[in-house]
């Protein structure tokens, strides 16, 4: 019968941390890799995105409406109304209409023209919350500073959902190249960098993970202290405890 006790400890151990390993390793890996961007990457947001100047209410900003000046860089923002109403949401206090949106640096179109549904009299740089954001990027490692214009590209024929998101980031160099960046939530783990300044920049519809989003999906007082961290370390004590009794015996 002792014998037979410890077995059962060993098997439901087995079960637990069969059933919490997966959860908790995904949780790790954010945690690590959030650790290893932080430490790397400092980011500095270039326009009041938020009207919310470190974190107190500003004076409506509207840098956005001149070029930008970055070490020897000029960086405009030019938009153009298509005449088409924007798919408006319950939450959307103003009719908005998709507007055209094109970013010259140094006089020269950086890439493709995008959509982002804006008010039709854009009058503040808090007007492109959730579809533009301009950034400055201080990589520790290689001791270089970067431009990051990052935007929200969507389907105006979609209904805007985590799943459907694609983002491009434009990177302005001090020696005035540009790169860019374009990939969707599905390619994600192969853009931390992105993923950061995505987060950042208030890019995205919801809190979104750079290879899982499981710590988002899954809140309650119960995940993940209870599972999968608890079930984790209760599974081992339980392994622990059936094969002491299994030797013993």
């Amino acid at each position: 019968m002792f014998l037979k006790k410890g077995i059962v400890f060993i098997i439901f151990g087995i079960i637990l941390i069969i059933v919490s390993v997966r959860p908790l390793f995904l949780i790790i890996q954010e945690m690590v890799l959030d650790h290893y961007i932080n430490s790397r990457y400092e980011l500095e947001e270039v326009i009041d995105i938020r009207n919310m100047r470190n974190q107190i209410a500003t004076q409506t900003s509207y840098d956005l409406a001149s070029p930008i000046k970055w070490r020897g860089n000029s960086i405009e923002v030019l938009t153009r109304d298509t005449g088409v109403d924007a798919p408006k949401s319950a939450y959307d206090k103003q009719t908005k209409h998709i507007m055209r949106v094109t970013i010259k640096v140094n006089g020269t179109e950086a890439s493709f023209p995008t959509e982002a549904w804006l008010p039709q009299n854009i009058q503040k740089d808090s007007d492109y919350l959730s579809w533009l954001n301009i950034l400055i990027i201080k990589d520790h490692k290689s001791d270089t500073e970067q431009m990051a214009i990052v935007q929200n590209l969507v389907d105006n024929q979609k209904v805007r959902n985590v799943s459907s998101q694609k983002w491009r980031i434009l990177y302005v160099n001090e020696d005035k190249s540009v790169s860019e960046e374009v990939f969707t939530y599905s390619e994600r783990g192969d853009h931390l960098l992105g993923v950061k300044l995505i987060l950042t920049s208030s890019e995205s519809v919801s809190w979104i993970g750079y290879k899982s989003d499981i710590a988002y999906t899954l809140p309650s007082i119960f995940f993940p202290l209870f599972y999968p961290t608890g079930s984790f370390i209760l599974g081992l004590v339980f392994v622990i405890i059936g094969f002491v009794r299994y030797k013993s015996k």
